[in-house]
């Protein structure tokens, strides 16, 4: 009885763990297409879920952590261009945003 408890533990550990390593960190910088200056404040979210997000720092530099599944980010911000962009199997994405008209 008990290694059987043991066993059932373990395994719900284990796929606790598992859970947790199936994310991945991406980082990057936010530009102006025009000028090619850092964004300050743009809205970065993963495409599918409006809880996973971040914004860019004062130099533009973001870094949000998001689930494997995530194939996509949209990044928006005042004045441009909102912006969706594949991930694929890239931790860096660098994007440059478009002067809306």
């Amino acid at each position: 009885m008990k290694q059987k408890l043991f066993l059932t533990f373990s395994l719900i550990f284990f796929s606790i763990i598992s859970a947790f390593a199936q994310q991945r960190t991406i980082t990057g910088t936010v530009t102006d297409a025009n000028e090619g200056l850092p964004l300050p404040g743009v809205t970065i979210v993963a495409q599918g879920s409006t809880a996973i997000g971040t914004i860019t720092d004062g130099n533009g530099n973001y870094s949000l952590r998001i689930p494997e599944n995530v194939d996509a980010l949209i990044f928006s911000f005042i004045g441009m261009e909102s912006k969706t962009v594949n991930i694929g199997t890239s931790n860096v994405v660098n994007v440059e945003l478009e002067t809306s008209s």
